[in-house]
């Protein structure tokens, strides 16, 4: 397949995920324009995203989910920028982000970098420059901090304080693990606070 075809599937597979039922429906039928296998890929991807429940949604899809589509490629090894980029951390709705480090500052940053198939779609650039605006005005312990904005092969990325720690994920996981439930109510109440 290729790479504008595996674009192409990635690209409604996002669309398609922001729709339900009916309306995801008629958007493949509209979107794949009578092409049945642009249809079954896109609906192999959806297959595989994992079911919503409260505090268990998932806004990120597997690796395995796009193996040879290419959502941002291996850029390990890389340098944008400053920065050379050390290792993938996650992959989610609006990009990849990497654990990098910056080579004038000394420090390990993290990057995300939209994924390549967003890179003409004036929404997803729209919202990418919104949320580095609002990460820009906020200054709270609880909220890593923005340094910047880098271009990486004419794609946006975000260069962010890099937070090590357990994932939100990570600590239901292990919580379920543990005690068969999840989060305490109180433990949720505080995360959300």
């Amino acid at each position: 397949m290729s790479t504008k075809g595996r674009e192409q599937i990635l690209q409604l597979y996002h669309l398609a995920l922001a729709r339900e039922g009916e309306d995801r429906d008629a958007f493949l039928t509209d979107a794949c324009a009578g092409d049945e296998e642009l249809r079954h890929e896109v609906e192999a991807l959806l297959a595989r995203d994992p079911p919503s429940d409260f505090l268990g949604v998932s806004a990120v899809v597997p690796e395995s989910a796009f193996a040879g589509v290419g959502v941002s490629g291996n850029l390990t090894g890389q340098q944008i920028g400053p920065y050379r980029v050390d290792v993938r951390l996650g992959s989610g709705g609006m990009g990849d982000v990497f654990r990098a480090h910056d080579l004038k500052l000394r420090r390990d940053v993290a990057i995300k970098i939209l994924p390549p198939v967003f890179s003409h779609d004036r929404e997803r650039l729209a919202r990418f420059e919104r949320e580095a605006r609002v990460l820009a005005t906020l200054n709270h312990p609880n909220i890593g901090a923005i340094y910047g904005l880098e271009q990486a092969n004419s794609v946006p990325a975000l260069v962010l304080e890099l937070v090590e720690g357990e994932t939100l994920a990570d600590r239901i996981a292990r919580r379920r693990a543990a005690a068969g439930t999840g989060l305490p109510i109180e433990e949720a109440l505080s995360f959300a606070r």
